[in-house]
This record gives C-alpha cells, structure tokens and sequence, in this order.
C-alpha cells in the first residue's frame, strides 16, 4: 500500500502491533514467574540461532495455548497466524521472532 513504512518486506505497522501484543499477552503468561520467562527468552534465542523456526513455533503455540481463553492472548495468537501465513520466508521468521521477544522483554511482570 502506498505510504506505508516497510522494513525488508515487513509492514512496520505489523511488527508494532506484534510487540505490543507480545507484550501484553506474555505479561499475562508468566505473570510472576520471571525465570520461566527468561528461560523462554533464552531458548527462542537459540531457534533463531538455529534456523528451527519448527520449533520456535511449536514452543510459541504451546505456551500460548495456556491461557487460550484470554482475550489479549487470542489477539496475539490471530496476529501471529495471519504474520506467519503473509510473510513466511527465513529473514521475516527472524523479524517476527526477534520482535516476539523484545515484546517478552518489555513484559511487566506481576504489576512490576
């Protein structure tokens, strides 16, 4: 579309809303657990690492999965969906996944 920011492919209006989503949702996920949550973070960054983007989804879905019934939860869940389904190539895996995880990162833990 014209006027649209676009990083490598990338609306930069899609990867906003991932990380906000992320954000809210995962700080519902691991609400006072904050060494799960680290343990996420540092096993997402290893997939990247790999290339298993298999895995980073498998893991991803499974914990969002969890608490399926909350509302910020399935927003992310359908933005995750529709992001994998319109830009599924190797270098917007490592977009998408990278923005899940400052999303992870910037998540408030238990009102912290």
């Amino acid at each position: 579309m014209e006027g649209e920011e676009i990083i490598y492919g990338i609306r930069i209006k899609d990867l906003d809303s991932l990380r906000y989503h992320s954000e809210v949702a995962f700080g519902k996920l691991f609400e006072g657990r904050e060494k799960a949550k680290q343990r996420l973070i540092y096993d997402f960054l290893n997939y990247i690492k790999t290339n298993d983007r298999g895995s980073f989804l498998n893991q991803l879905l499974k914990i969002l999965n969890a608490k399926a019934d909350d509302k910020d939860v399935n927003n992310l869940e359908k933005i995750i969906s529709r992001l994998y389904v319109e830009y599924d190539t190797p270098e917007n895996f490592k977009k998408i996944a990278y923005t899940i995880i400052m999303g992870i990162m910037a998540a408030k833990m238990g009102g912290d």
